[in-house]
C-alpha cells in the first residue's frame, strides 16, 4: 500500500505541473518573454533615418513629429527614453518599440486562444506573428506602428472578451483602449467595420430599442473620447519645439509647424498626406503584389493554413468572427493600396495580425479534426505530431530571418554623420537633401547630444510651400541667406541650375551662381516653347570609336505641361548616325513640368560613336517627346557637330 503511495505522488505531482505549464496565462508570459528577447536582441543601438530617427529627438525633447502627431506615443516615449538607464536616448527609443511588439505578441496569443480554446495553436499562431519579417523589422527601431499593434491586439482581445461575457469592466476597458488608440494612430478607425460585424449579434438584439441602446452607449463613448485631451499636446508643446522655425535667414525664416489653430489643426488632421490617397494603377499594382507579400511574411504553409482557418470559422458556423477577421483583413489592406506614401508596406501589420488570427484556426480545425478521426482519436501521438508539423512556420521565418533582422551592431547612421559633422564645414552652413529621411539623424545629434547645433538641414516639401516644393525651389530660397550651401550627394537637378562641385569631405558645394554660357551659342526654339541657348562637347573626343559627353542649355519659353523626354541625335542627310541617352531632364526631382519660363538649365547626353563613322560634319538634332502619347516638341537643328579623323 505504502508503495503505491509513493508512486503515487510523483505521477500526481507531475500532472500538476503539466497543468501549471499548460495555462494560457504562463503560455502567454512565454511568448511575451521570448519575443521581448528576441527583440532586444536584434534592435538597433542607435540614431535611424527616417521616421525613426525624427522621433528619437521629438520623444527626447516632447516636442512635435510629423502629422498627425501621435501626442500618446511623443509623451510615453519621451518619459521611457528619459527613465531607462542605459544607452544613447536613440536606442532607448528603438527598445521601446521592442517593448511594445513583445506585449502585442503576448496580447496576440491571449486574443487567438480566446477564438480558438487550443493552446498550442495560439501559441504556433502567436510565434508565426512575431517572427514575420514586418512586425520583427518594426520590433527593432523607434517607429510608431509597434504601438499600434498592440492595441490593435488589445482591442481584438477585449473585444473577444466581452463578445464572449458582455461585462460592464470589458465595455469600458474597451472604450478607454479604444480613445487610446485614437490618440496614438488614427488608422485604429479601420477596425470599426470588424469589430462592428463582431458585435452585430448583440446590437441586433436592441434594434427594437434604439433609444435605450443609445442611453447605454453614452458612458462608453464618454470613455473613448475622454483620451482625445491628449491632442491637446499639439498647442501646448508647438511653442516649445525648437525646430518649429529654422533661422535660416533673418528676415524670412522657414517655418515647419504654424504655432497658430490653422497650424495645429493641419497636424491633427495630416493636411500635408491628403494629396497621397487615390484609387489608380498603384493601388490595383498593390493588391496584385498582395499573394506575394503574404507568402513573403507566413511562406506557402502559412497563407494556406490561413485559407483552412477562414474555412474552419465558416463550416463551425462562426460567422462573426469569419466576418471579423475578413474586415479586419480587408480594411488594412485596401486602405493600403489608396495610400501612396513611402513607408505603406508598415501599414500592413494590422492585416497580417488578423491572418495570424485564421493560421490559429486554421491550425485548431487541423488538430480538432484528426482527434476526431476514428483512426486517431485514442492517441494524442498525432496531435503532437500535428503540432510540431505547424511549429515550422515561426521556426523557418526565424532560422532564416534573424541574420537579416539582427541589427545590434549596425551603427553606419550614427557613424556617418558623426564623421560628417567633423569636417571642416564653416559655421552656419546649410545641408541640403532631395530626401527629408536622410536628413533626419542629424536634427537628433543637434537637438539631443548637441553637435554642430549651428549647421542647418534642409530638403524639399520641409515646409508647406511652394518655395520648398522641389530642390532646385528650395536652394532658391535658402540662398538668399548667403550662408554657404552643400549637397549631401550629387543631385542630378542642381546640376542643370548651378555649378557644383565635390570636396574632399564627400559632400558637393553648391555655387549659387548663374551658369557660364557654352561655347557653341545656338538660337533653336522647339514648338515656340523651349530655347535651346547653346552646345558643348564637356568630356571626352568627338572621333570614330570614341564616347563623349554633350552639354545642352536651355530656356523654357513658357511652362512645360508634360514630364518630355529628350533625345539628342547626329544626323546627316536626314539619316540619324548616333543617338545620345534618352532621359527625362532632372528625372523626379525636377523635370520639364517644373520648371519655370525663362530661367537657364543644362542638361547632358552620353554619346557613343561608330568606328566605321566617317570624318565630317554632322547636324545635332534635338526632340523632345511624351513617352505617353508621342506628342513631341520639335525637332530642332541646334548646330553642327565635326566628327574629326
Amino acid at each position: 500500500m505504502s508503495s503505491t503511495l509513493a508512486t503515487a505522488r510523483p505521477t500526481v505531482f507531475l500532472t500538476r505541473v503539466q497543468e501549471f505549464a499548460a495555462r494560457p496565462a504562463l503560455l502567454c508570459a512565454f511568448v511575451t518573454i521570448g519575443a521581448l528577447l528576441l527583440y532586444w536582441r536584434t534592435a538597433y543601438p542607435s540614431v535611424l533615418s527616417g521616421d525613426a530617427g525624427e522621433l528619437q529627438f521629438a520623444a527626447w525633447g516632447f516636442w512635435l513629429a510629423h502629422p498627425t502627431g501621435y501626442p500618446l506615443y511623443l509623451l510615453l516615449g519621451g518619459v521611457w527614453q528619459h527613465l531607462l538607464p542605459f544607452g544613447d536616448p536613440a536606442y532607448r527609443l528603438n527598445l521601446f518599440s521592442a517593448f511594445w511588439s513583445g506585449l502585442a505578441v503576448g496580447a496576440a496569443f491571449l486574443a487567438f486562444y480566446q477564438v480558438t480554446r487550443a493552446r498550442g495553436a495560439a501559441m504556433i499562431a502567436a510565434l508565426t506573428f512575431a517572427v514575420s519579417p514586418l512586425v520583427w523589422a518594426q520590433a527593432t527601431r523607434a517607429e510608431v506602428y509597434a504601438l499600434n499593434t498592440f492595441f490593435v491586439a488589445l482591442l481584438t482581445l477585449l473585444g473577444l472578451l466581452w463578445r464572449a461575457q458582455p461585462r460592464r469592466a470589458y465595455a469600458f476597458a474597451f472604450a478607454l483602449v479604444f480613445g487610446l488608440a485614437l490618440t496614438h494612430h488614427r488608422m485604429t478607425l479601420l477596425l470599426v467595420p470588424a469589430f462592428a460585424a463582431l458585435f452585430a449579434e448583440q446590437a441586433w438584439e436592441w434594434r427594437r430599442q434604439p433609444l435605450e441602446w443609445l442611453k447605454r452607449a453614452l458612458p462608453y463613448l464618454g470613455v473613448a473620447a475622454l483620451p482625445l485631451l491628449l491632442y491637446l499636446y499639439i498647442p501646448l508643446r508647438a511653442g516649445a519645439t525648437p525646430y518649429a522655425t529654422l533661422d535660416i535667414a533673418p528676415a524670412a525664416p522657414i517655418v515647419i509647424f504654424e504655432n497658430t489653430p490653422r497650424g495645429w489643426l493641419q497636424v491633427l488632421f495630416g493636411a500635408s498626406f491628403a494629396s497621397e490617397v487615390a484609387w489608380d494603377d498603384a493601388s490595383i499594382a498593390a493588391l496584385r503584389q498582395l499573394p506575394t507579400q503574404l507568402v513573403y511574411e507566413f511562406n506557402w504553409l502559412g497563407a494556406l493554413t490561413a485559407l483552412v482557418g477562414l474555412g474552419a470559422l465558416w463550416w463551425r458556423r462562426k460567422f462573426a468572427l469569419a466576418a471579423f477577421s475578413l474586415y479586419g483583413l480587408g480594411a488594412f489592406i485596401l486602405f493600403a493600396s489608396v495610400y501612396h506614401i513611402g513607408d505603406i508596406a508598415d501599414y500592413y501589420t494590422p492585416a497580417y495580425f488578423f491572418a495570424c488570427l485564421l493560421v490559429a484556426e486554421g491550425i485548431a480545425g487541423c488538430v480538432h479534426l484528426l482527434r476526431a478521426h476514428p483512426f486517431t482519436r485514442a492517441s494524442t501521438l498525432p496531435a503532437i505530431a500535428l503540432l510540431a508539423f505547424f511549429a515550422l512556420l515561426p521556426l523557418q521565418n526565424f532560422f532564416n530571418n534573424f541574420t537579416y533582422q539582427n541589427h545590434r551592431l549596425d551603427t553606419a547612421t550614427r557613424t556617418q554623420w558623426e564623421n560628417l559633422l567633423k569636417a571642416d564645414l564653416p559655421s552656419g552652413a546649410i545641408l541640403i537633401s532631395n530626401d527629408r529621411d536622410e536628413m533626419t539623424p542629424l536634427y537628433y545629434l543637434q537637438y539631443v547630444e548637441n553637435k554642430r547645433t549651428d549647421l542647418r538641414g534642409v530638403f524639399p516639401k520641409i515646409a508647406a510651400d511652394a518655395q520648398y516644393d522641389n530642390v532646385i525651389a528650395l536652394v532658391t530660397r535658402v540662398a538668399a541667406s548667403e550662408r554657404t550651401l552643400y549637397a549631401l550627394k550629387p543631385l542630378p537637378a542642381l546640376f542643370m541650375k548651378y555649378i557644383v562641385a565635390e570636396t574632399k569631405d564627400g559632400l558637393w558645394k553648391i555655387h549659387a551662381l548663374p551658369l557660364p554660357a557654352l561655347e557653341n551659342a545656338s538660337d533653336a526654339v522647339l514648338s515656340d516653347t523651349l530655347r535651346v541657348r547653346g552646345w558643348q562637347i564637356i568630356d571626352g573626343e568627338a572621333l570614330p570609336g570614341e564616347s563623349f559627353t554633350l552639354a545642352l542649355q536651355y530656356e523654357p519659353l513658357k511652362s512645360l505641361t508634360r514630364p518630355y523626354k529628350f533625345s539628342a541625335r547626329l544626323q546627316r542627310d536626314g539619316d540619324k548616325v548616333a543617338q545620345g541617352n534618352d532621359h527625362v531632364p532632372g528625372a523626379d526631382e525636377y523635370p520639364p513640368t517644373r520648371w519655370r519660363a525663362r530661367e537657364i538649365l543644362q542638361d547632358e547626353f552620353e554619346f557613343a560613336l561608330d568606328p566605321q563613322l566617317e570624318p565630317g560634319d554632322y547636324t545635332l538634332t534635338l526632340i523632345a517627346y511624351d513617352a505617353q502619347d508621342g506628342s513631341e516638341l520639335g525637332p530642332a537643328d541646334i548646330g553642327v557637330l565635326r566628327v574629326e579623323e
